[in-house]
């Protein structure tokens, strides 16, 4: 009997999933998509040709081969179509100009400028209105007390796009991959006379009524005195609202395994369906009874899934639950693996790149290892006792998905929650109670005295899991840090854990030697990569926010220098010490030292102890290698020449590149993060006629060089 037989969706999702991956990698640009279709079409007509006049079973592998062949190419068809360089009405083919945009996002606004996601619509050619395309960041500078844009409003806008360029610093996270996911390619600037918000229908109406009522929402759990951390964390568990989470709380949840409680995911969606379904049983008596409850449950859960963003995890959660839904009112019940192989045509469909966003990743990945590996794992205790039985039935569900989402958290995030297992057991019931008293809450918030009493429940709630969170936080070793996997042992670690699992599930000695062998490579790849290390030096120049921030590295010690107006402003942010925190621990550096440049002392702070580097002022040695920074104005008069091979621009100095060439004869300029964006293009500008490589950090992202 074919095994894959039950699953007729799970078999068509793979090769539809390798086009998809196969265009992202290859990008299209080259083929055109008429010969795509045509292929398409061709294959089409050839299995049906093949059916008709070949009936041998042996030669059924035929049809399943073009049938393959037809959803890789589908996929890739699919995929190529959303690039937003496919359109050639692109923005990116013509950046200046007069447009007409949409807001794509709910926008946020500090009093001066606004940050809204834009979308293009059209765009003035010759005196005339022509289609656009494309999403866009844009900055709108605003004057105080002006009318609010909201999500769907139509703006008139005089700006030149660019394209966001990869800023990032080694191995933090890369903002601009993660706008490119959602298919954003370009930033403007705009000033308050440059754009105007023009009075046109707005589009999406019905996602801007969802935003609408999910602000009403807010502004309600805002007058039942529900604030700070407490109406932070509620507002995410409750609408997927996460615009006042602060660093420190999202350091608690990530810290101690409950990051998926700020996040709405498939277990928010799957609290709402089981509060419906007990709220909507007693139509369960005819059939058309229970075809009413299918479509107001279908209704709600999309009008929630639209409330909270339509993020890739609800969109697939409520994809799933849809499937149930109508098996249900026509007395069906589908497979598991067919529900998660619908759930991802349907999404991918709509957007094929979603398959590089990691939220979509880890969703899919998470609810399939609970699929496959729960009922292994419950069953390995047994009990009657009813606490007993659902404690271990939370840990068992915490142990699958963790496995399922080991390997690609690490790679993604390079940190391990060690009390997983202790946070899981107080905090998923109580995220259900939060959710169950919080939608009372919302539901009674017309009701005086009863909105008060259930708000502050609510927060008591909310403050006990905050708590909960934080106590796990703080206790010894909660977190391993500075994990940092490449692709190649992320997908070795993946083969490890499903090599183990067969062998446990099916007795079969092949998957236990697939195990070893596996594992026993990827420990000859970490020694590797450690004897990689083992005499190489490095020179790094992050893109650091408002400060000169460099190092060196000799093996496994390291000497970084900051300059700031003052020795305390730069090495205490959070943000700063965490940027060279994650090269360290990608680099597997455990000694480093801190000194501040601006300190008046023209020789050595001792850094050479550290690693051999000799310094004198603005000058660093490192081997035969010579780094120079300049942030001051060369004197007048001076004629003096030096040869070195980096020359560092730094503070915005009164030089041009002419004379810092002329003066210290560079093989490359690096332009550091506290030059101004107007001075570095000057820069640019004048190196690009010297013919001298120029590498500004603001723009390329961080300069690592290993000597």
């Amino acid at each position: 009997m074919n095994s894959w037989r039950p699953y007729p969706l799970l078999r068509l999702i793979f090769p539809f999933l390798a086009g998809i991956v196969t265009e992202i990698i290859a990008g299209n640009g080259r083929i055109p998509f008429f010969f795509i279709l045509a292929s398409l079409c061709f294959l089409l007509i050839l299995n049906r040709v093949f059916l008709l006049t070949v009936s041998g079973y042996g030669y059924r592998w035929i049809s399943g081969l073009l049938i393959n062949l037809f959803l890789i190419l589908a996929g890739f068809g699919i995929s190529s179509i959303h690039r937003p360089s496919f359109d050639c009405d692109f923005l990116g083919h013509c950046p200046d100009g007069l447009f007409m945009a949409t807001i794509a996002e709910p926008p946020g606004n500090n009093g001066h400028v606004i940050k809204a996601m834009l979308d293009a619509r059209y765009r003035r050619d010759h005196g005339r209105w022509v289609r656009a395309s494309g999403k866009a960041l844009g900055y709108l500078q605003v004057l105080p007390g002006a009318k609010p844009l909201q999500y769907g409003d139509f703006i008139l806008l005089h700006a030149g796009f660019s394209e966001i360029t990869d800023n990032s610093n080694p191995h933090s996270f890369n903002y601009t991959a993660y706008l490119k996911n959602m298919g954003v390619t370009h930033r403007c600037y705009a000033r308050v006379h440059d754009w105007a918000p023009v009075h046109l229908p707005p589009m999406g109406i019905v996602k801007r009524v969802a935003f609408q009522f999910r602000d009403r929402l807010l502004n309600m759990l805002r007058a039942n005195q529900v604030k700070g951390k407490e109406f932070a964390v509620a507002s995410a568990l409750l609408l997927g609202y996460v615009g006042e989470i602060d660093a420190g709380l999202r350091k608690d949840y990530a810290a101690s395994g409950a990051m998926h409680i700020l996040s709405v995911s498939g277990m928010h969606v799957g609290i709402i369906y089981i509060f419906l379904e007990f709220l909507l049983g007693f139509l369960n008596r005819n059939r058309a009874g229970r075809f009413v409850k299918a479509i107001t449950l279908l209704v709600f859960i999309w009008f929630y899934a639209l409330l909270t963003g339509l993020s890739p995890c609800v969109l697939r959660s409520a994809a799933m639950l849809s499937l149930p839904i109508l098996g249900k009112s026509l007395n069906r019940s589908p497979n598991m693996f067919n529900i998660l192989a619908a759930s991802v045509f349907f999404i991918l469909d709509m957007d094929p790149l979603l398959i590089r966003d990691v939220s979509f990743q880890l969703s899919y990945l998470a609810v399939t290892s609970i699929v496959i590996l729960y009922k292994p794992i419950y069953d390995l205790y047994v009990t009657s006792a009813w606490l007993p039985d659902k404690i271990w039935s939370i840990l068992a569900c915490s142990i699958a998905a963790q496995l399922g989402t080991l390997p690609i958290t690490l790679f993604t995030f390079h940190q391990f929650p060690n009390y997983f297992m202790v946070t899981n057991i107080f905090v998923i019931p109580l995220s259900s109670l939060v959710i169950y008293v919080g939608i009372f809450a919302l539901a009674a918030g017309a009701i005086p005295v009863i909105s008060i009493l259930s708000a502050k429940v609510l927060i008591f709630l909310v403050w006990l899991l905050n708590s909960i969170i934080h106590f796990v936080e703080q206790l010894p070793c909660s977190t391993t840090r500075g994990i940092f996997i490449s692709t190649t042992e992320m997908l070795f670690l993946y083969m490890v854990i499903a090599a183990g699992f067969l062998f446990l599930t099916r007795k079969h000695t092949v998957w236990l030697w697939i195990f070893l062998v596996v594992a026993l490579t990827m420990n000859i790849s970490a020694v590797h990569k450690k004897l990689d290390r083992q005499g190489a030096s490095r020179f790094v120049v992050f893109n650091s926010p408002h400060a000169a921030l460099y190092e060196f590295t000799d093996q496994n010690r390291a000497v970084i220098f900051y300059n700031t107006l003052s020795a305390m402003d730069a090495w205490t942010g959070n943000m700063n010490r965490d940027i060279v925190q994650a090269d360290l621990d990608a680099h597997g550096i455990r000694i480093s030292r801190e000194y501040w440049l601006g300190r008046a002392h023209p020789g050595s702070q001792g850094e050479g102890r550290i690693i051999p580097l000799i310094r004198f002022g603005n000058f660093f040695q490192s081997g035969f290698h010579r780094v120079a920074l300049l942030a001051r104005p060369i004197p007048k008069g001076f004629r003096g020449r030096l040869h070195v091979e980096y020359l560092i621009l730094s503070g915005n100095p009164a030089v041009s590149v002419f004379d810092a060439v002329k003066f210290y004869h560079p093989r490359q300029i690096i332009i550091d993060a506290t030059v101004s964006r107007l001075r570095t293009e000057q820069w640019l500008r004048e190196s690009e006629k010297l013919r001298v490589p120029c590498h500004a950090v603001t723009i390329n992202g961080a300069f690592e060089k290993e000597f």
